[in-house]
């Protein structure tokens, strides 16, 4: 996920921590992650392809919704659709409830829920800076082993706190979907547990999936990239990554690397041959 990077913002959040309370830096923070939203400062390159992946009457999914960067741009492009986003960390939750509001997106469907394998509730770490804030976009299932090599690059906290959250398997949970076309998913290295537990939904209705994987998270978990590799090859997919300089999605099929990839079948493919390029 990115992020924006400001001097400000840095000396600024530990006082208005101090002075607001929880209470209160949650409402600075919906306000400094709506900015970032109206500025399009906080750009991924993929967003570029979002028209190209989501009509006005689709269903669509965000799998670890944050602080609703995708979420706002997803509900505007499915006016007539549906956008069903999954935030299970309840500062984060509330922050990503309160920008929902604003925008008055009446398409979103917003979970305070995870998505895993099964139906559970399990705890999750959630990082927290030096001034005490939390670090929403790197929280995950306290599962992970965060001590590997590399920690330094992937993962830089020092403090946390434990928080229970409910997941559900989207098999069971999203049954009445009639037009899924569209998935993302940013939760941590957990990509695969969730990808299990909504494997039927993949194979009846077979959406473009864009994903983070971060192959230290996955260590983390005691997984592999032969699983992502395996489950979506069984699937008929095939990983894609974005070159936003020639605007062409690039055939991946080497080691992964910390970035956002765009898994397709033949039939997404053949909608999208003008811009798959070597």
């Amino acid at each position: 996920m990115a992020s924006v990077k400001s001097a400000f913002r840095t000396a600024v959040k530990p006082v208005l921590f101090k002075l607001l309370g929880n209470g209160g830096y949650e409402y600075v923070q919906s306000l400094g992650k709506i900015r970032d939203i109206d500025g399009r400062l906080v750009e991924e390159a993929e967003l570029e392809l979002y028209p190209r992946f989501i009509g006005e009457a689709d269903e669509v999914l965000d799998i670890g919704a944050n602080y609703a960067y995708h979420v706002h741009r997803m509900a505007k492009l499915c006016p007539r659709g549906m956008v069903h986003a999954f935030e299970p960390i309840p500062f984060t939750y509330r922050v990503c409830k309160r920008i929902v509001a604003h925008y008055g997106l009446k398409n979103v469907e917003l979970h305070q829920l995870g998505v895993g394998a099964v139906d559970e509730t399990t705890t999750f770490r959630v990082p927290k800076v030096g001034f005490g804030g939390i670090a929403g976009g790197q929280s995950h299932i306290a599962s992970r082993n965060n001590e590997l090599d590399g920690k330094a690059q992937h993962y830089q906290f020092d403090q946390s706190e434990e928080v229970a959250c409910r997941i559900v398997a989207l098999d069971g949970f999203l049954t009445k979907l009639s037009n899924l076309t569209f998935v993302k998913m940013d939760i941590e290295g957990a990509e695969y547990f969730a990808l299990k537990g909504m494997r039927g939904l993949m194979a009846k209705f077979a959406p473009v999936v864009m994903l983070e994987i971060n192959p230290f998270f996955l260590k983390g978990y005691c997984l592999s990239e032969d699983d992502l590799r395996t489950y979506f090859g069984e699937l008929g997919y095939a990983f894609f990554r974005y070159d936003s300089e020639r605007r062409r999605l690039a055939p991946h099929s080497g080691p992964f690397v910390e970035a956002n990839y765009i898994a397709l079948t033949k039939r997404h493919q053949a909608k999208l041959a003008d811009i798959l390029g070597d």
